[in-house]
């Protein structure tokens, strides 16, 4: 092996593990709900859509589903058991199958002194995993408010290394639902 073929192998692998997909996190809201409204909260697992048997596994619906309610009470809000709340939080996952596709062209303008080109293709199978969460208003079941996640939350082996994923993954999409009552969405820094 020449050392131009390690040279390329090595770059390959770099590109790849940099090009690996990370969370992506997104939200979007009602501007025209005034928030201020809002201190009481149940959060519920949206049944209709937590079909996959996996990403929708009772197990991942009660991390996502603690990993909320810790979320909203630092925000200031109160958990309601069997009454009724100012805020029903309705939140599903599910996953898809997904194949990243990478060239490694090398031919050069100066192929004529070195061998010619190569060009070598790259696949990488991975599972891409989706968090949703809605936010409605109790009264109307309008959604006000909605934050989801997408990349690869199920890619480590250790069952507690899943929980730090989701609970991190659900701590940065609520980060941008503002704090309850006093405060609306110009206090939320935008970042």
């Amino acid at each position: 092996m020449n050392i131009k073929s390690i040279i390329a192998s090595l770059f390959m692998v770099g590109l790849l593990a940099s090009c690996a997909p990370s969370i992506n996190v997104k939200h979007d809201y009602d501007p025209k709900v005034n928030v201020r409204q809002f201190s009481t909260f149940r959060v519920e697992a949206d049944q209709r859509r937590n079909a996959d048997p996996i990403a929708g596994s009772n197990l991942n619906q009660r991390r996502i589903a603690d990993a909320i309610e810790k979320s909203m009470q630092a925000k200031g809000y109160k958990p309601v058991v069997g009454g009724e709340a100012d805020l029903v939080i309705r939140f599903f996952s599910d996953s898809k199958d997904r194949q990243q596709v990478q060239s490694n062209n090398t031919w050069s303008p100066y192929w004529m002194w070195y061998n010619p080109g190569y060009n070598n293709v790259y696949t990488r199978q991975y599972e891409e995993n989706r968090v949703v969460i809605n936010v409605y208003d109790a009264r109307t079941n309008d959604i006000i408010w909605q934050g989801w996640a997408t990349g690869q939350l199920n890619q480590s082996k250790k069952d507690r290394n899943r929980d730090v994923a989701y609970r991190t993954t659900v701590d940065s999409i609520m980060k941008q639902l503002p704090e309850s009552a006093g405060s609306d969405y110009s206090s939320v820094k935008e970042k």
